[in-house]
């Protein structure tokens, strides 16, 4: 576990198929799965997928929040 340097939230990082370090936040959530889906999460083995983070998890996959979705100062990160 480490903290965001933008605004100090606790975060984690999952490596994608890319090789590339990604930080997200570190609780689960479910997740109905949708190409359409306006939100990104990811897999636990960094593959990016899009759907809508829901309550339960009846027909639902697990994922995470990139941390860029909820981070408070995510324009110190952007190039």
């Amino acid at each position: 576990m480490s903290r965001c340097k933008g605004c100090g939230a606790e975060i984690e990082w999952i490596k994608t198929p890319a090789g590339k370090n990604m930080p997200i936040d570190p609780e689960p959530v479910f997740v109905l799965a949708a190409e359409d889906g306006t939100e990104v999460f990811l897999t636990d083995e960094g593959e990016v997928f899009r759907g809508k983070a829901v309550e339960s998890g009846e027909g639902a996959e697990v994922g995470f929040v990139p941390h860029w979705a909820t981070c408070r100062a995510p324009a110190q990160f952007r190039r």
